[in-house]
């Protein structure tokens, strides 16, 4: 029995190919006809027929994303606040408050030197490392070492008892001389 190679039969994508290709050459040919009889209009509308078929989703798609962009610029943002547009809103957001409030400025009201109270339970650090040692209880009173870094979540050295370890600033409170 002789050795022939059967050819194989053709893909779904290989007849897919195929038949967009004779179709191509049937609208070709159709547009050649058209200008060689000279009809201009009929040569014409085959023409724009094929740009649409060509151009025509990427255009939409262009339409499209343009309406997008113009439609989510006149919309309100969703969760956004409205501010009031007046001229003692203006002050207020400048700072300038006519009732006598000062501006929260966001510093830390403690020194060094001074006794302070944990206000809620916080995580301490030995002052070496960035170890958790312990946790302190709320309402623990010691003293504050150094002054505090510019940064809110800063850390300080407090001492309590005969032990220094680093405590968050914002669990510290520093005790007045009226509390």
């Amino acid at each position: 029995m002789p050795d022939t190679t059967r050819t194989p039969s053709k893909t779904w994508a290989d007849k897919i190919k195929d038949a967009a290709a004779q179709a191509r050459l049937l609208r070709q040919t159709e547009i050649n006809e058209a200008l060689e009889r000279g009809d201009a209009e009929e040569h014409e509308r085959l023409v724009e027929a094929e740009e649409e078929r060509l151009n025509g989703r990427r255009r939409a798609k262009k339409k499209a994303k343009e309406e997008k962009l113009a439609a989510k610029v006149r919309a309100p943002r969703a969760g956004s606040k409205v501010w009031a547009d007046n001229d003692t809103a203006r002050d207020w957001r400048a700072g300038k408050r006519s009732d006598g409030r000062r501006k929260n400025s966001a510093g830390w009201n403690l020194t060094p030197g001074a006794m302070v109270r944990i206000v809620s339970k916080a995580r301490v650090y030995t002052e070496s490392s960035w170890i958790m040692a312990k946790v302190i209880p709320k309402g623990s009173i010691g003293i504050l070492i150094d002054a505090p870094p510019a940064d809110l979540h800063g850390h300080v050295a407090v001492m309590f008892g005969a032990d220094i370890f680093r405590v968050e600033c914002k669990k510290l409170r520093m005790i007045h001389d009226d509390d």
